[in-house]
């Protein structure tokens, strides 16, 4: 990793990647400007393809980047950032029907299955696949936002069992990311970590919506990211 400085890094990833907040006065997703992924670039004196996508999961993210490469995207080393989307559920299924089995968006095996395909799909195209871990996610606050007027929050909450099963199970889908990259051999950018150990993490770096980083967020994740590129072994 101490090498990436000097070559040429894509990223695909999510929403988190492409450096969505939301914006509560306008009651919106928009797009930060500089995105962390912008600062980490410039931190390293680089310039980085930024080929993330809001909504995106694991499964999708493959297909993007074949995509991609095949449509003429270069790069020596690749960072792969997914399971934000992956581990999320359809809740207003859950809120009409608490009773019933629901399943995330991609379920583990499938994820994992996804996050290998795509570490063996870059390594074959010569590609230095890079793994990074996924920011934790501020559970009571996504809840609020979640349910707003138009779900139920009892049956959700009856589903759950309570509310940081949601923290959880974000939390699993970046261990299961770590759990890859350990596996595979590949490079971790242990980004939870650090979001863990900085104590004003969840004072001010978390939107409303308990998902997106704020613009402090951004630049925060930017430096982290920068400083994980060129330190750690």
């Amino acid at each position: 990793m101490e090498q990436l400085a000097k070559e040429t890094v894509a990223v695909w990833g999510d929403s988190l990647a492409k450096g969505v907040v939301w914006n509560s006065a306008r009651k919106r997703h928009c797009y930060s400007s500089p995105t962390a992924v912008d600062i980490a670039a410039q931190k390293l004196g680089i310039e980085i393809v930024n080929r993330s996508k809001f909504g995106s999961t694991a499964p999708q993210g493959f297909e993007m980047m074949e995509r991609d490469v095949s449509e003429g995207v270069v790069c020596d080393t690749a960072v792969i950032e997914f399971g934000g989307n992956d581990c999320n559920f359809n809740w207003a299924e859950i809120s009409e029907h608490p009773e019933q089995t629901h399943l995330p968006a991609t379920p583990p095996e499938e994820y994992i299955a996804s996050m290998r395909k795509m570490v063996n799909w870059l390594k074959q195209k010569g590609i230095r696949p890079v793994m990074m871990t996924l920011p934790p996610i501020d559970a009571e606050r996504y809840f609020r936002f979640l349910v707003g007027d138009k779900l139920n929050e009892k049956n959700i909450l009856k589903w759950l069992g309570d509310i940081q099963q949601i923290y959880r199970y974000q939390e699993m889908y970046s261990l299961l990311a770590e759990k890859v990259a350990r596996e595979m051999q590949i490079k971790l950018l242990d980004l939870r970590q650090r979001c863990l150990a900085a104590r004003e993490f969840y004072q001010n770096m978390i939107c409303d919506d308990g998902l997106h980083l704020t613009e402090e967020g951004q630049i925060f994740i930017g430096s982290e990211l920068a400083d994980l590129a060129l330190n750690e072994q």
